[in-house]
């Protein structure tokens, strides 16, 4: 499913992907001690989360909207 999803914004310019599953896994030490998915209750995990999101409010906000 991922795969077909970063291949959205190709096809459609009005997506934009804040790609967490890409960029938690260049971070694993935010879920350490844990399940390796969620990264609850460490502070390092949700600040990142917060800059993933950020950074693609900030791409989408270039980007075309979709028309009617």
């Amino acid at each position: 499913m991922a795969v077909l999803e970063r291949r959205l914004p190709a096809k459609y310019k009005f997506i934009t992907i804040a790609d967490w599953g890409k960029i938690a896994a260049q971070h694993p030490e935010v879920f350490k001690g844990i399940d390796g998915v969620h990264f609850g209750g460490i502070r390092a995990g949700n600040i990142l989360y917060a800059k993933v999101i950020n950074q693609a409010l900030q791409v989408a906000k270039h980007s075309p909207v979709k028309e009617d």
